[in-house]
């Protein structure tokens, strides 16, 4: 694969000898293209590969160099977080472990309580919750470089590791708790056209009066299946408010 980088889309133009590395598995175009020494504020990046222009943006931060297609596939979007394992933890994990803590302090729920963490990445928002006491915990992430992040983690030694895509749930437990760190945050992950059809699988896992929380949500599950509890914003870092929620399931 030939690959070159053409231009910037934010007003300034990529040096010639910044250094980049890309995903090297996909046949098409790369997954990711992760660049080091980019000068500040580069969203958008314009690249040629095999005699074809694509396009790439940032996808979480502007402080994150790390570039996915703009019109990734779900696979594109799986290598992504495979790659971006390797530094997730300092870029994102404080904000995770903090918004974990808030949810399960807004909520009384049992130490005994069967967890599922959705969407559970590196398993940071896990690890507050081992040292608030609660014993069973599942993580479940499509990323395998995560989990296994995750499972070098002292906290997480006793919890369980479910390798799945959301939008494909097939276990073999109900859960007294389900939640999940910005996995809603924004159709990046699913469209609204699916969350019909998704909120029914998730439900499907949650026991009678199960506990459903969520951080960073643009989506809310529909009251037919969980009975809205209490929900707000929480200002998660300083200048950005996140929306959470937390339900019931009727």
């Amino acid at each position: 694969m030939q690959i070159k980088i053409k231009k910037s889309f934010s007003g300034k133009e990529v040096p010639k000898n910044t250094k980049f590395t890309y995903d090297k598995t996909s046949k098409r175009r790369p997954a990711w293209i992760l660049i080091k020494n980019l000068p500040k504020n580069i969203m958008f990046l314009s690249t040629r590969i095999d005699g074809k222009n694509h396009h790439y943006k940032v996808y979480l931060s502007i402080t994150i160099p790390l570039f996915l297609p703009t019109n990734y596939t779900k696979d594109e979007m799986r290598k992504f977080y495979d790659k971006f394992a390797e530094i997730y933890d300092d870029k994102i994990g404080s904000r995770n472990s903090k918004a974990a803590k808030f949810l399960f302090n807004k909520s009384k729920i049992s130490k005994d309580a069967k967890i599922l963490d959705l969407g559970a990445g590196s398993g940071i928002s896990s690890v507050p919750l081992v040292k608030m006491g609660y014993k069973n915990i599942t993580l479940l992430d499509f990323s395998k470089e995560m989990l296994s992040k995750a499972k070098l983690k002292n906290e997480l030694k006793k919890c369980k590791f479910v390798k799945q895509n959301i939008s494909n749930l097939k276990l073999n437990n109900k859960f007294d708790v389900i939640f999940s760190i910005f996995s809603f945050a924004s159709n990046s992950y699913f469209n609204y056209e699916e969350m019909p059809t998704l909120w029914k699988n998730i439900t499907n896992y949650l026991k009678p009066n199960g506990i459903f929380m969520l951080m960073g949500n643009d989506f809310e599950p529909p009251q037919l299946l969980i009975k809205k509890i209490k929900s707000g914003k929480y200002e998660i870092v300083s200048g950005y408010k996140a929306q959470w929620y937390i339900g019931k399931k009727k």
